[in-house]
């Protein structure tokens, strides 16, 4: 699991790991319901750890506005995920 922290220049920061899953690696994730390739997501806030693999749904767990939450998540599938051998894609 890779790990980074979120903030939001104020107050409120975040711990997040994120995790790709992917059942053929691991056979045990087929019988839990994943059929294809997915990342899982843990936010660590005070108090509890919050995990899903919907952005949207996690970020409705959290405290107040989480829509920085979301942009954050859906940067780390690209920038923090990616192989590394990986060449780099030119945008």
């Amino acid at each position: 699991m890779r790990f980074t922290r979120i903030v939001d220049g104020e107050a409120t920061a975040y711990t997040v790991g994120v995790e790709r899953l992917d059942p053929e690696a691991a056979p045990e994730l087929e019988s839990a319901g994943y059929r294809s390739p997915q990342l899982l997501y843990a936010i660590m806030t005070p108090g509890a750890v919050v995990t899903d693999y919907d952005v949207h749904r996690l970020a409705r767990s959290l405290p107040g506005d989480a829509d920085l939450v979301v942009d954050e998540l859906r940067a780390l599938d690209y920038d923090d995920l990616a192989e590394p051998d990986a060449p780099e894609v030119d945008p």
